[in-house]
């Protein structure tokens, strides 16, 4: 069968589509901009009175689904593996709280670890674009995992997308490895740019501080990001790499002032690697078809032997809270979980093992209006570690940052004080010496 006719057999409506979830099933959807559209997953949630015990993985989840809803609950059960969206994050106050721990790295290998151990036929819905002439479709603007767990599934049904671009890398699949097309054209998520913070705009300064030339950047999610890419067109630094999970928003124009060229790359030289991106529309207008931005899997970008190959990586991630000790929560308020451990330690880890590399985790001084301290004595009861105090390196503040390489637990203990919030400093120095965390001789 060529492949055009093989297509056509497997084009159906959305309400067909649906239809090929049974009870037991376990579906995963790709995060961001490659997750279905509302109207395909709201009509398998249509139909909960027919399915029992199907198990739902989402990550990152922006769209909001029907199915995330209580009245839903008896039939899907959800085992997120990220929080961190609006969608996503009530959901872990509520009795149905779940959380399935991965990192960017092994989530394919975690993946297969669940079937292992709880057995059930796999479904993944995911956005593609059209065919080519060739009977190739391409995942667009997200490789995170999806190829990894389409490889693994019985089931994998693609919402054929005429808005969604066509990007180089290990992105492009040939209609045969999909079960069932569904031609649904639906705009793309844009997130618009928020004006910055005081306090996020001393963060990115202090962060833009720490960088050299040549250097290989990583960037997490979050406000902060942004703020870093409009300070680093006019910061003089040149010839920056990209080797990220995610792309932040203002590359085209660092890319376009030669601020970021990718040169002194060791692993894919001249090629900005990413897994995914979320923006707006001139992001992907810049990444469409652009043969420097070449996507790959969160198992390629987040491996320690590809990291560790590279110079100078720094990784840029975001933080809830900081102990005295150095160790970094950046997944959970105590016991309730807002995002997950995402690609932060692989990145820590790798940058740690770079030649010239550091790592830096950006935490505001406080929390709710100044009432409470992000650096603190001791993490909050229930509180994730997701970087040991080993791997801590840098710590950025809207005051400053501490550098904990090399230092002792007393040392590591006054360089934090020195950032945190003014307020809160002498409370901090107290607590520490009552836990006998910093001596008198010392402080």
């Amino acid at each position: 069968m060529s492949w055009k006719n093989y297509y056509k057999s497997k084009l159906m409506t959305i309400e067909d589509a649906a239809k090929l979830i049974k009870s037991g099933d376990r579906m995963i959807v790709p995060l961001m901009l490659g997750q279905p559209s509302s109207p395909m997953m709201d009509a398998i949630a249509a139909r909960k009175d027919e399915l029992q015990d199907v198990e739902y993985i989402p990550l990152l989840t922006f769209r909001p689904y029907k199915i995330f809803q209580p009245e839903y609950r008896k039939s899907f059960k959800l085992a997120p593996a990220f929080y961190g969206t609006p969608v996503l994050m009530p959901l872990a106050k509520t009795e149905w709280a779940n959380f399935l721990p991965v990192m960017s790295s092994d989530i394919g290998v975690k993946y297969a670890e669940r079937n292992l151990d709880y057995p059930r036929r796999g479904v993944v819905i995911t956005q593609v674009t059209p065919p080519n002439d060739h009977g190739y479709v391409c995942l667009g603007l997200d490789t995170f995992y999806t190829a990894t767990v389409m490889e693994q599934s019985e089931v994998v049904i693609a919402e054929v997308n005429d808005q969604m671009p066509r990007t180089h890398g290990e992105t492009n699949f040939h209609v045969s490895q999909f079960s069932a097309f569904v031609d649904h054209s639906n705009p793309l998520i844009v997130v618009p740019n928020m004006a910055p913070s005081d306090v996020q705009k001393k963060m990115a300064e202090n962060v833009v501080s720490l960088l050299r030339d040549r250097d290989c950047l990583q960037v997490g999610i979050g406000g902060v990001p942004t703020v870093i890419s409009n300070l680093l067109l006019e910061s003089g630094l040149k010839d920056l790499g990209f080797h990220t999970e995610m792309l932040p928003t203002g590359t085209d124009k660092l890319v376009e002032k030669g601020v970021v060229t990718c040169k002194y790359k060791k692993v894919n030289p001249g090629k900005i690697v990413l897994v995914c991106t979320l923006g707006d529309k001139n992001q992907y207008d810049f990444i469409a078809d652009n043969p420097m931005c070449e996507f790959r899997r969160g198992s390629y970008s987040n491996s320690l032997s590809v990291i560790t190959q590279e110079d100078n990586v720094v990784a840029i991630n975001g933080t809830i809270e900081v102990d005295l000790y150095g160790q970094i929560c950046s997944e959970s308020h105590g016991h309730v979980m807002r995002s997950g451990s995402g690609g932060q330690l692989d990145f820590t880890i790798g940058a740690y093992w770079s030649k010239g590399g550091r790592a830096i985790n950006l935490v505001p001084s406080t929390a709710q209006k100044d009432t409470i301290s992000r650096i603190v004595p001791q993490l909050s009861d229930g509180a994730r570690v997701t970087i040991p105090r080993t791997y801590a390196q840098y710590v950025v503040t809207e005051y400053g940052f501490a550098s904990l390489r090399g230092k002792t637990e007393p040392e590591r203990a006054k360089a934090l004080i020195k950032i945190a919030h003014p307020k809160f400093r002498d409370e901090l120095e107290s607590s520490a010496r009552k836990i006998g965390l910093i001596k008198k001789e010392i402080f």
